[in-house]
This record gives structure tokens, sequence and C-alpha cells, in this order.
């Protein structure tokens, strides 16, 4: 069986979740370690706090809908038990071979049955799911109504003492009720109040500028407002939009292909150009974050993938880099949500040279005038979700120094000023090896909102013309 560390990291809740995982099998917590003879079925016996051991297993009689059980008595899903027992798979543990359980078989059986069922006794398409899953999902929609209204309790009693009062004061509380909040399958809401915190931290020494922690305060206060409205919806089994189930990101659902696959966000065979590629570190989540810019087609809309790699598990998860390539995926699927979506794509695609074609795409989607592209660009900032950042095309007549700076001018003589991003200079403008990519041809750029000067803010990532895609960072 063939596991690789990063597909294990897509698995997990969280990142203490890996951790932990790692941890058990470093320090030789799994006492036996099973397999099946056709490599289908792998067990482990886990020692735990108590004095009996736990029995964890993974069955990949499906290898695309693997089935992950355990003992333990924890509320996440994978525990870190059954992450441990993938972790030891993927580094190829000695597992003795022995035949699969019968309770296991059993409920293959079980399985199977439904699967083969007649036509005529199969369920309807529209069939409700079955009922242990629903009371399974209604569990954790309740509990984690309960983690949102220990965070609308908290909000309200910030704004009745004042956000003054929240920064200059001490944050371990909210340090506590952040960790609180995966008890509450709500890590989604523990990654904004961390960043909540990052923001007060920063204006305690930063002369009283408090615009970071009022957009954190406002982008919080919405995701409890339609979490609870989303949640409560739920559970009456009222039907819910494709842009209310957004929502779920900011709760912080975890997204299998086969999850947007079967909530109805595949868009079909795309073909994909990546346009820029950034590496950051998120200090406040302590994690590299690496993003690649696409062009996707026939779309014809700019998304984007992410991979995440916590501090702790860094050296367990591979790094992504910069595709040159077309890709063409026979599946892509996008994340609920708005601005630019999350894009992945399945494992079976093919990758060919860019043509002149593919160009000629790219530029042709780009907006032609920077009244047009900024009014929709400051529709989608408007969105608490988008999380401030917003990447566009935009068509240029030139592009030129003026003074210490430089300038984006279009077809209509309109002018806006450029920021370099993170990591580079715009001096590297001056030292394309084609000065005739300042002038009519078109851009990547990447629009934010400045809340210090209260201003939106443009940085090139990429200029694009019918021959060549320059990157301006990698």
């Amino acid at each position: 069986m063939e596991i690789k560390e990063s597909w294990i990291a897509e698995q997990a809740v969280n990142a203490n979740a890996l951790k932990n995982a790692k941890a058990l099998v470093q320090s030789g917590k799994f006492v036996r370690l099973v397999r099946s003879e056709d490599d289908t079925f792998y067990m482990g016996e886990c020692q735990g706090s108590g004095s009996s051991n736990y029995t964890t297993s993974a069955d990949f009689l499906d290898p695309a809908h693997p089935v992950f059980r355990c003992s333990c008595p924890s509320r996440q899903f994978p525990c870190k038990h059954s992450l441990g027992l993938l972790y030891a798979i993927a580094q190829k543990a000695a597992f003795e071979t022995d035949a699969i359980p019968e309770d296991i078989l059993r409920k293959r059986e079980r399985l199977a049955k439904r699967s083969t069922q007649p036509e005529t006794e199969a369920e309807p398409p529209q069939a409700k799911p079955k009922k242990t899953k629903k009371t399974a999902n209604k569990k954790r929609w309740l509990k984690q109504l309960e983690g949102l209204d220990i965070c609308d309790r908290m909000l309200r009693d910030l704004v009745r003492s004042g956000v003054s009062a929240f920064v200059n004061n001490s944050l371990k509380d909210y340090e506590t009720l952040a960790k609180q909040m995966n008890d509450y399958y709500l890590p989604g809401i523990q990654r904004q109040l961390v960043t909540l915190i990052a923001a007060a931290r920063t204006a305690q020494t930063s002369e009283g500028t408090y615009d970071a922690v009022f957009t954190e305060l406002l982008r919080l206060n919405q995701t409890v407002k339609q979490g609870r409205q989303y949640l409560n919806k739920k559970l009456q089994d009222q039907p819910v939009t494709p842009e209310e189930k957004g929502i779920e990101e900011g709760l912080g659902t975890i997204w299998n292909l086969s999850d947007l696959k079967e909530q109805g966000f595949e868009i079909g065979e795309q073909s994909l150009i990546q346009l820029g590629f950034r590496v950051r570190y998120d200090s406040a989540h302590q994690e590299t974050v690496e993003e690649g810019f696409w062009f996707v087609h026939p779309l014809n809309e700019i998304h984007k993938t992410i991979h995440i790699r916590p501090k702790k598990a860094e050296k367990y998860i591979r790094e992504e880099d910069s595709i040159l390539m077309k890709i063409k995926a026979p599946a892509v699927y996008l994340y609920p949500g708005a601005g630019n979506r999350r894009l992945r794509y399945e494992e079976t695609r093919t990758t060919e040279p860019l043509n002149g074609d593919d160009y000629a795409r790219i530029r042709q989607a780009a907006g032609e005038t920077l009244e047009t592209v900024i009014k929709d660009v400051k529709n989608k900032l408007k969105n608490p979700f988008v999380k401030n950042e917003v990447a566009a095309l935009v068509a240029y007549a030139e592009i030129r120094r003026q003074d210490e700076e430089f300038v984006m001018v279009d077809r209509q003589g309109e002018a806006l000023t450029l920021s370099p991003l993170e990591g580079m200079s715009l001096m590297a403008l001056t030292a394309l090896p084609e000065q005739k990519l300042l002038a009519d041809q078109c851009a990547l750029l990447l629009f934010s909102y400045e809340a210090q000067t209260h201003r939106l803010i443009a940085k090139p990532m990429s200029l694009i013309s019918a021959e060549h895609i320059v990157r301006l960072l990698y």
C-alpha cells in the first residue's frame, strides 16, 4: 500500500493531530501492527492513557473512500491513532500478516449488499441520508452551535467593555477560548480568533491603531452570525444554496475531493495555467502557505491552489513548486466561497507546453479599464470571507516610472499606483528581458485593502504578453 505523507496531512483535522500522530509512531506506542495479505486492511494496537490499548484500523477495500475506525473516545475524525497508523504504513513499518477480523468482513458484506441492491429496492437519488449519518451530523451541528454561542457571548462582552480594553488587557483568556474551539468542531473559528489575537498584539505596539482589530472582529462576527443561520437551517432540514455553503470554510470544514463532488462543486474538465506562485509564512498560525494563482479555462476565471505546511509538521509535508506547463485536468473542483476560490484537481491529469491560443485567452479575459476592474474588486473585498485579497487580470497601455513610484495606465488614461509584493522590488520592472512588456500587455494584480491608510493596494505578480508569462516574484 503506497501512502504519501502529504495525503495523510490532508486527512487531519489540525496540525496538533498530525504532530501527536507522528509522536505515537516515533515513541513506539503501537505495540502491534497487522495487515491483510491483500493490503486492503491495516490495524494497530496503540497504548493510551488508560490500562487498555486502543484498536484502530484503516480499510482500503475502496481506496477512494477509506474507512477509519478507532476504539478511543476522541471526537476528532480521523483521530490521532488513525493518523498514526497511516504514518506507520507510509514509513513502511513492520506489519505482521493476519486474517481480516470477522466483524470487519461482516461490515464489508453489509456495504456490498447495499451497493448491489436491485434498482427496484435502491433508494431514490434524492433520498435522505441514512439515519446513523444524519444523527451523527446533527450531533456535530449542535456542538458547533454551542461553540458559536460561546464565541457570540465573547463578542458581546468585548463590545460592552470596549475594543481598547480588549487590546490592552491580557489576551490569555482569548487564547484559551481559541484552543477550545476544536472541541466544538470549529477549527475555522479557532483560526479567526488566533488572527484576531495577533492583530490585538500588533495594536499594543502601534500607537493605538485598531483598524486591523476592527476588521477581524467584523469577519468573526459575520462568521458567527451566518454560521448559526446556516446550522439552524441544516438542523431543520431546510435547503441551502451553494453560496450559503461557503460559510463552511469559515467554520473550518475539511473538504475532500469526494465531498466536493458530492456537494456539486465539480466544474468538469478544465485547462489550468499558473500565472503566479507565492510562498509566505503566516506567523499568527505558524505555518508556511504556498499559493498558486491559476487561469482556469473555459471557465475564464482566476482561482488558486493553497498548500499549508504547519511549522510543527513542516518536515513531514512535501513542498509545492511553481508550474510552467499547462495542466489539463479531467475534473476540477472549486471550494465554496467567493473571490478567487480555492481549487483542486484530480491527480489523473496531463501537462503540455503553452501555445499562442493560451496567451490569447488569458489576455482576452483581462479587464479593459481600471475603473471596471477596481469596482469589481471592491465589491468582492466587501465580503468578509474573501480574506482581504483579490487577484485580477488587467489590460494596460503602459507601466511607467513616475518619480519614485511605478504607475499602471489603462487605455482610457486612468492611472494606478503600484506597490511591491513582499519579497520583491518594483525596480525589477526596469530589468525585464524586453521593455515592450511595459506597453500594451496585461498583468495579474493582487488587490488588497490597507486598513491604516484606508486605500486600495495593487501589487503586480505577473505580466502576460502574446508570447510569455513573466513572473515578477518567482
